[in-house]
């Protein structure tokens, strides 16, 4: 509760409508018991000296700062963390005493970002569209982990790109191209690039039907990075994905560099996956009076436990040592449909196809998640149906267990045969495309995430104890 103690932070920007930090920030500070809240303020670019200086009148604690004011806001500061210096951008604020003190956060959230989407720029060929503050945190990132980068920017805006571009050759000690954001600068730049980075804001709602590459030059070997979050899924990302790229939405960036001035304005830690859940929340169901009212009602009791993710994740070894430890039943989805049927999954693929196989994973996910106390193993394909994870919801807390690239693979390598997508795939690409397209959907979906890349399977179940633990609503 807010009261006369209550330390503020918050979001400059114009326009501040679209974003998703109060609700992300507000939730996890109110989990943590912090005596803190954040707002978001809208900013005219005529006025930001003036709201910099009522920061300091008013004693906020923190600011984020958002587009159009990362580069602007620079001068108007006491300090500057030696990373914003040298990016020349800043997108947090910490006032300590009266000083503020800027920092970017940006550059080590995404790459962050890219690192945990198994992608290494190190050494990689990199298009990065824009030249404004994100652009310049992204690029100085890419820059000193020797990446070859191009900047293509608007015509109008040419002489941002030429110095960034500048900037960025002393960092990555080799020369990075500027040139302008035409047709025929963006099919040469991405015929050999192995990452697009759209640091514009071309796609961003309210115009979510925008996009700044036309679908024809996407190559399946391309990994795409959009830093518009709003919507989750870009025009960009949906016809990439469509083309069979890996795909990247800028709400991971959000995420990570959100936690990272969190940490700065409160010396906690963040839990990332709370502020993830936070922000798809309020990404997906809006932020009017009716979802208000909702969130302050008192979550409903969950007794089982549902685990979603790729194939490889760990579904069902994990997914046994749960229900032994919670004393809880063990169902594994995929072998109830083949029961179901009378045949295997694989032969279900080859004789019925893949539409019929979602049918009967549809009934009988509906079936389990009519049941109680129950650890419940998905397919890898469950997400796929929304109807699906709204009828697990309604029982169970939905646990997404992720895992590398690398791991994946080698943990299918010598199952193709029992796993009907596999059958088709020819290389380690295209299990990366899958990847790539399913995480968003995975996410979405998730109440907890757990990475198991490197964990044993008595370790994971250990771990998603202790998330339930702290989830509101689930019982033993």
């Amino acid at each position: 509760m807010i009261n006369a103690t209550t330390r503020l932070c918050g979001v400059i920007g114009d326009p501040v409508s679209h974003t998703l930090s109060p609700a992300m920030h507000n939730a996890v500070m109110a989990s943590l018991g912090l005596d803190y809240a954040y707002l978001a303020f809208r900013v005219k670019s005529t006025e930001l000296g003036t709201a910099i200086q009522g920061m300091k009148a008013l004693g906020i604690r923190g600011l984020n700062v958002t587009i159009p004011h990362k580069a602007a806001v620079v001068p108007l500061l006491d300090e500057l963390d030696p990373l914003a210096r040298d990016i020349g951008a800043v997108n947090t604020i910490v006032n300590d005493n009266g000083r503020l003190k800027g920092y970017n956060t940006d550059a080590s959230g995404f790459l962050q970002s890219l690192l945990a989407a198994s992608f290494n720029p190190q050494g990689k060929r990199i298009v990065l569209m824009g030249a404004g503050g994100a652009a310049r945190a992204i690029g100085f990132a890419l820059a000193q982990s020797g990446a070859s980068i191009t900047v293509l920017n608007r015509k109008i805006e040419m002489e941002q790109a030429v110095l960034l571009a500048q900037n960025l050759s002393r960092v990555a000690k080799s020369k990075v191209d500027a040139l302008e954001l035409d047709a025929a600068n963006l099919k040469t730049a991405l015929v050999k690039a192995d990452l697009l980075v759209n640091a514009t804001s071309v796609g961003m709602s309210p115009g979510a039907g925008d996009t700044p590459v036309p679908a024809h030059l996407l190559r399946s070997s391309l990994t795409v990075f959009d830093v518009v979050y709003a919507p989750l899924e870009t025009r960009l990302l949906r016809e990439a994905a469509a083309r069979g790229c890996r795909v990247i939405s800028g709400l991971e960036m959000l995420v990570r560099q959100g936690a990272l001035a969190f940490e700065l304005w409160t010396g906690k830690e963040a839990p990332l996956d709370m502020m993830r859940q936070a922000a798809l929340v309020a990404l997906t169901q809006g932020k009017d009076g009716k979802h208000s009212k909702k969130a302050k009602e008192p979550a409903k009791v969950k007794t089982s436990v549902a685990l979603i993710g790729f194939m490889g994740a760990g579904k069902s070894s994990v997914g046994r040592a749960l229900a032994r430890k919670l004393k809880k039943t063990f169902v594994d989805v995929d072998k109830l449909i083949e029961k179901k049927a009378g045949k295997s999954i694989a032969h279900i693929f080859k004789e019925d196809g893949e539409p019929a196989f979602r049918e009967l994973e549809r009934v009988v996910t509906a079936e389990v998640a009519r049941q109680a106390g129950q650890v419940i193993a998905c397919g890898g394909g469950v997400v796929l149906n929304k109807s699906n994870t709204d009828a697990l919801r309604k029982t169970a807390v939905l646990v997404y267990l992720k895992a590398s690239e690398g791991a994946v693979r080698k943990r299918v390598s010598s199952a193709k045969g029992k796993r009907p997508l596999l059958a088709n795939i020819k290389g380690a690409k295209s299990i990366e495309v899958l990847m790539a397209q399913r995480r968003p959907l995975y996410e979405q979906a998730s109440d907890i995430t757990l990475d198991t890349s490197r964990l044993g399977i008595e370790d994971a179940a250990d771990k998603i104890i202790e998330r339930l633990g702290e989830y509101e609503g689930f019982r033993l």
